[in-house]
């Protein structure tokens, strides 16, 4: 098997951080249809997912000296309560989640994606 290059190793971690980042906007929106975890614990995961790619990119660049792409300065969505829940439609799932005694809320995190750059 062919070893990747440092460029095209640092192309899929930005292309992971891309893809964690809208998977986070979207159960934000919509919620998810995981059938034990509410819709918060879910984007808490996909935030820490986020973070560990922010880190795998900065070691992979210092390693290889590359400078540090774009993606690595977009801002990382906030935590949420573990009980939100972003769709409450679902009833199902909502009845099963309540069963398990979780207190669900509707109260929505707002993320605000406006382009701007964070230093970090």
């Amino acid at each position: 098997m062919k070893q990747k290059t440092p460029e095209q190793e640092l192309e899929l971690l930005r292309e992971g951080l891309l893809h964690e980042r809208a998977i986070w906007e979207h159960i934000n929106e919509n919620g998810c249809n995981d059938p034990f975890w509410t819709d918060g614990c879910n984007m808490n995961l996909t935030r820490n997912h986020i973070l560990s790619y922010r880190n795998e990119i900065a070691n992979c660049c210092e390693e290889h000296n590359l400078p540090l792409p774009e993606e690595y300065f977009l801002k990382v969505p906030p935590e949420v309560d573990d009980d939100y829940m972003a769709n409450f439609n679902q009833k199902a799932r909502v009845d099963r989640l309540k069963q398990q005694g979780d207190t669900l809320s509707r109260k929505k995190k707002k993320f605000i994606d406006d382009g701007q750059m964070e230093f970090c």
